[in-house]
């Protein structure tokens, strides 16, 4: 009778807190994605994935299928969470749209009618 050989790859996280990164490390990737979010305000579609990509290998999460992230922007509690884009849930506060990761909505959804 054979045996199974099952190699367990490394998982990564599909989430990071910029509190667990270096303070250069965090710097950097912040700088990468107000770089990213400037070229969709400018329909520069493909420059911004790029930048994502760079985010997602420096700070080594699981890419999303999508490609893109999001930072929790979330004003109850300010967490700053980096994730999946295609899983943020969106308030507005007067005309500024803010970010809440999936945490944050389920602990204290925000709707901006605070």
């Amino acid at each position: 009778m054979g045996h199974a050989v099952m190699t367990h790859a490394p998982t990564q996280p599909s989430e990071i807190h910029p509190h667990h990164l270096s303070g250069p490390i965090a710097d950097q990737v912040n700088e990468l994605l107000d770089q990213a979010d400037q070229h969709a305000d400018n329909h520069n579609l493909t420059a911004s994935a790029l930048l994502h990509g760079q985010v997602i290998r420096l700070i080594g999460i699981r890419p999303p299928a999508e490609g893109e992230l999001a930072r929790c922007t979330c004003q109850a509690c300010y967490c700053g969470c980096i994730f999946d884009a295609a899983k943020a849930r969106t308030y507005l506060s007067g005309t500024v749209e803010f970010v809440q990761c999936i945490r944050c909505a389920d602990e204290h959804r925000l709707t901006g009618d605070e």
